[in-house]
């Protein structure tokens, strides 16, 4: 990326904490707007589990200028498109609209989390509809086995519990939790508001002084606590194949380190080219879907470290799990042994920074991106410095670090199985 896009990225904030980011795209025809809560899942108990998500559900069915047909018919009467999300770091609510009407996108996201109604009967109603959602997720063997590595792995913190929380859990919350997250969010959580495309910033700083008057003040960003855990954790269920994630985290990795694990996951399954793919989908054919990946938290931990994790995805008939699993050790292990094969490192190097051009291209990615590294690190990131910094990414240095990496990480293996199958003896360490 060169200067100009560099240049085109701005922060603000405002009296009040209220922060507001920009990514200017000269000659784009829309915006994409984001305004972001940098609190989530991981941030609860197993009282409240399900609280984030709830809260985010609940602004949408009116505020106290407009009711929530009205929200949705004014932005889908414009040709834009709104919506929302809760992860287990953030809370995000979102609009993709042309730029002429910019202001009007985000009055509608600050009227959401400035003057949302939240009255019992609404709370009441989109209650059941939750607790329909939760339901719905036991039929789907993705988010089980997301879910249950989340369980099993983070195990004794806010981490380790589902977004939507249990059936129980949203059982036994009130309306008076929702009020109360609303007070924090006036009073204490920061606020971001992030934008990508034809926006030009001091015209939305403009806009957010008048729109977040109601916003008092920002305390300090929330922080999650951390703890990790090897082990398995299995669900037997109503399904044809075994859906599969084994994976580990680490707290405290420095910028390099990240890169460096960006790289070994991209080598072993990212994409119809990795190695896991190549060998298990062509040349066994054992598995329809496998890939890696990785990825880091928003929020720090309560020891303010940045936290990471890797993950390995698969499907496969319940009778080649084990084998798929050895298969994947062996891959881990051929690369602990003997590194990079000849020309690997380059072609990872060339496809990583070939997808960062190619998401230049999406307002959302944009968007995505200039949020979380505002949230993460109080400032955006020029993609040109990540690039460079990928492309004088030694192999010694991956090779050292990711063999320490895998060797030293506590490692969860957690699946969603068909019913009969027989419990898994599994080792969770990864040796050379």
């Amino acid at each position: 990326m060169n200067n100009k896009f560099a240049a085109n990225k701005q922060v603000s904030v405002l009296q009040n904490g209220v922060s507001i980011a920009t990514d200017l795209l000269p000659g784009a025809s829309s915006v994409y707007a984001g305004l972001w809560l940098p609190i989530g899942s991981a941030s609860e108990n197993s009282k409240n589990s399900g609280l984030s998500h709830f809260y985010e559900h609940l602004v949408f069915k009116g505020t106290k200028n407009s009711s929530a047909f009205q929200i949705a018919k004014e932005i889908e009467d414009l040709g834009g498109n709104l919506n929302a999300y809760t992860s287990r770091d953030a809370t995000c609510f979102y609009i993709h609209i042309a730029k002429e009407h910019l202001q009007t996108a985000v009055r509608v996201l600050a009227d959401l989390v400035m003057e949302p109604k939240l009255t019992s009967s609404d709370f009441a109603k989109e209650r059941d509809v939750i607790l329909k959602e939760i339901a719905a997720i036991e039929d789907n063997p993705e988010e089980l086995s997301d879910d249950f590595f989340h369980k099993a792995h983070f195990k004794g913190c806010g981490l380790a519990l589902p977004i939507t929380g249990s059936l129980k859990s949203v059982k036994n919350l009130s309306i008076d939790e929702i009020r109360k997250r609303q007070k924090s969010i006036l009073e204490e959580l920061p606020i971001l508001v992030s934008i990508a495309g034809a926006v030009e910033h001091n015209e939305l700083v403009k806009i957010c002084k008048k729109l977040f008057r109601k916003k008092s003040g920002t305390g300090n960003q929330p922080s999650i606590a951390y703890s990790a855990n090897s082990g398995v954790e299995m669900r037997q269920k109503e399904v044809q194949q075994a859906t599969v994630l084994w994976g580990t985290s680490c707290e405290g990795l420095e910028a390099k380190e990240l890169r460096a694990l960006q790289i070994f996951s991209h080598i072993l399954g990212d994409g119809f080219s990795s190695r896991l793919f190549q060998n298990i989908r062509e040349k066994y054919g054992l598995a329809y879907s496998i890939n890696s990946s990785f990825g880091n938290f928003i929020q720090k931990t309560t020891s303010k470290k940045n936290l990471a994790f890797f993950q390995i995805f698969f499907a496969t008939e319940q009778k080649n799990m084990e084998r798929v699993a050895d298969y994947i050790r062996k891959e881990m292990k051929s690369f602990l042994r003997n590194g990079f094969l000849k020309q690997e490192l380059e072609k990872a190097k060339q496809g990583i920074i070939g997808s960062y051009k190619l998401s230049r291209d999406s307002l959302s990615s944009r968007q995505n991106r200039l949020a979380r590294q505002v949230i993460r690190y109080g400032h955006p990131i020029d993609i040109s410095k990540t690039e460079a910094q990928i492309n004088n990414m030694e192999a010694d240095y991956i090779e050292s670090f990711i063999k320490k990496f895998l060797t030293s990480s506590k490692w969860t293996f957690a699946a969603v199985v068909p019913k009969g199958t027989r419990n898994l003896t599994f080792s969770s360490s990864i040796t050379a």
